[in-house]
């Protein structure tokens, strides 16, 4: 017998109570469609976009909420599968439209496709009787939620800000890609090597000597920020990695020769790092995946890279938690590396200290010391500056500080560590314990790990030699695409009152035709605008639109006009 029962109203409808004990009415015995109604009155959403139902029961209270918002969003929590089942058999109609999650894990794939730009928050219905069940699970759920659209509301600013300047720098580093590696030949070619990934954290100062002794014996992959510590310990890693797009990037290589350290860059990151870097070069793009509504996994490249990928052979993807180090957790995973160490990722102000000394960052804060302010008087500036927090200490044994953006890494790291079937040992000594990882000395692992069999040099060395490839498909793209933005370019010069049905539809329909994986970055900030102002009119919107793809045309003329100005001096 089930913990639900289903029961015939007076009014001729069914209702539903729970067994008990106590039994508990989850719907009117009489009638509760006219229950459903009375408390959807009074129901407010506000600017919402989007509403969460804490408890399904027959879904009587969803029809009316459907009825009472037609255009809102209707997403209807519910922890018993008995109840969706039940719901489902007797009142079918009452659950159309409505997006149902039984667990936490319905939530990413649900959330994924909603539409983050015209998302303008969501209201919380509390179905009581269903909700007074289990409020623990409830509160839990929309908690989640909430975190899921703020990080989807966070990646939206981020693209904002960054987008256009990621696609730059991809259409710098194109030219350069073709005489380089790609990522993907170093896939599974370190199955059961040992990878050290080596981070900038404080702690990096006392393990960064040691480190030289193992490099025959693992794979030792710096994040950019720690290469200067390193190559000033003598140590030369095998791989440095970068992804920031941002121009004070470089400073983490100038002034350095590391000799035969492969630089691997994402295809965003600042394009005169590649230019510059004496080194051998791989790229990579970064790429998220998730479970898709049907089951399927879905892959979400870096903006514009989707299209790039059709015409050249794709470098590899590798997911990022946010940071190098992150990228390179996956780079790792990717590689078939195990067990997987961790050196310098303190995620702390160890010794109240924010980076390890020798880093650029350090470099330059000595050049603003005097008699009256020191180092460590320009840490703690920067600390009380961050939204600090005390964490539990590497060992167990103490707290130490922490902020709010570290403690997210600290979240992703722990995450990673419990759900990856290779071992993760946090050899760092200091900074935050990193719950699932295995804390052990640096030291203890020389013996532990045996000298490999075929040294990391020399297997990075057959994986990446091949001769320079063609750029013949990149550039017959180019070409297409410099003639069809020249149009939209041509065609957004005249006044948008001014152009034709033709025209206005000539325009809409470069930006939604085989370039619309490039236009759709520089016109994200125009379709979330437009998403939240519903209210503006149809002819003022479409002007909006069509001057903003005239802006994007000309953005685009002028970066696919160099990227093929450089591909044409190859030789």
């Amino acid at each position: 017998m089930g913990r639900f029962t289903v029961n015939d109203t007076p009014s001729g409808l069914k209702t539903l109570a729970y067994a008990g004990p106590p039994e508990i009415r989850i719907h009117s015995a009489y009638d509760p469609v006219r229950e459903a109604e009375r408390a959807v009155a009074s129901f407010n959403t506000g600017r919402a976009t989007a509403i969460l139902v804490c408890g399904l029961g027959l879904g009587y209270h969803l029809a009316a909420l459907r009825s009472r918002f037609p255009d809102h969003a209707i997403i209807a929590l519910e922890k018993d599968p008995e109840v969706v089942r039940l719901a489902r058999e007797f009142c079918p109609s009452n659950l159309e439209g409505a997006h149902l999650v039984v667990a936490p894990g319905g939530i990413p794939p649900l959330l994924e496709g909603f539409d983050i730009d015209a998302f303008r928050g969501k209201a919380v219905y509390f179905h009581r009787p269903s909700y007074m069940l289990d409020r623990d699970f409830y509160d839990s759920m929309v908690a989640d939620i909430d975190r899921y659209f703020s990080s989807k509301l966070s990646d939206l600013l981020t693209r904002f800000e960054f987008e256009e300047r990621w696609i730059a720098n991809i259409f710098a580093n194109l030219p350069r890609s073709f005489d380089a590696g790609r990522v993907a030949d170093l896939f599974g070619k370190f199955s059961g090597i040992p990878g050290i990934i080596v981070s900038a954290g404080p702690s990096l100062r006392k393990n960064a000597s040691t480190l030289g002794r193992l490099r025959g014996r693992a794979l030792i992959v710096s994040v950019d920020t720690a290469l200067k510590v390193l190559l000033r310990h003598g140590v030369e890693p095998h791989i440095v990695m970068t992804i920031d797009a941002q121009k004070h990037s470089i400073k983490h290589f100038l002034g350095e020769r590391p000799g035969g350290t492969v630089l691997l860059a994402d295809m965003v990151s600042y394009p005169r790092i590649a230019d510059i870097y004496p080194g051998k070069t791989i790229f990579s793009t970064t790429a998220k995946f998730y479970n898709g509504p049907d089951g399927g996994v879905l892959r979400e490249p870096t903006p514009a890279m989707d299209w790039v990928e059709r015409h050249i052979e794709p470098p590899g993807d590798i997911q990022s938690g946010g940071s190098v180090a992150t990228s390179a957790f996956d780079l790792m995973l990717n590689l078939g590396c195990s067990p997987i160490v961790l050196v310098g990722q303190d995620l702390a102000y160890t010794g109240r200290e924010i980076h390890s000394t020798g880093t650029h960052h350090n470099g330059e804060w000595l050049t603003r010391t005097t008699r009256f302010l020191n180092l460590e008087s320009i840490n703690q500036r920067v600390i009380r500056k961050r939204k600090i927090k005390y964490v539990e200490a590497y060992g167990g044994e103490g707290t130490v500080i922490s902020d709010y953006v570290f403690d997210l890494y600290r979240s992703w790291f722990e995450d990673s560590a419990r759900k990856v079937a290779v071992p993760v040992i946090n050899a760092g000594g200091d900074g935050a314990r990193i719950a699932g990882t295995i804390e052990r000395p640096l030291e203890s692992l020389i013996d532990e790990f045996p000298v490999c069999g075929l040294d990391p040099v020399e297997v990075l060395r057959r994986s990446l030699a091949h001769g320079g490839k063609s750029a013949g498909a990149l550039r017959l793209a180019l070409e297409n695409a410099l003639d069809v933005t020249a149009a939209a370019a041509s065609l957004g010069a005249k006044p948008v009152d001014a152009l034709s049905d033709a025209e206005r539809q000539a325009l809409l329909d470069t930006a939604s035709g085989e370039l619309s994986g490039l236009f759709k970055p520089f016109l994200r900030r125009t379709n979330a605008y437009l998403a939240r102002h519903a209210q503006l009119s149809a002819e003022r919107g479409a002007g909006i639109l069509l001057t903003d793809i005239a802006a994007a045309a000309r953005k685009l003329q002028r970066l696919l006009a160099s990227c093929l100005a450089r591909i044409d001096d190859l030789p």
